[in-house]
């Protein structure tokens, strides 16, 4: 099961959802309180304090400041990309 760690009014966390919610992963929502200080079970799970971050199985995707990018990656790569052109027959 994939754990992400987030705020609702995040704005980096927004688009980590949406892409969730298009791929049709199921996730476990784990929403952290703002102050970064008091984001313990945050800190322990991925060694940062900063969200988005995702966890999925053995792969840990900290979050960086105001970055997203390498879990929208990680999600694209395992799920595919729900944007993508398909394939052309041969």
């Amino acid at each position: 099961m994939l754990v992400l760690f987030q705020r609702e009014t995040c704005p980096d966390c927004k688009p980590v959802r949406e892409l969730l919610t298009r791929l049709q992963v199921s996730y476990m929502n784990v929403n952290v309180p703002k102050p970064r200080e008091d984001r313990h079970e945050l800190i322990r799970v991925t060694g940062s304090k900063y969200i988005p971050a995702l966890v999925d199985g053995a792969t840990v995707i900290p979050g960086s400041l105001r970055e997203n990018a390498d879990i929208i990656a990680h999600l694209k790569e395992r799920f595919g990309d729900p944007d993508a052109e398909p394939e052309p027959r041969a």
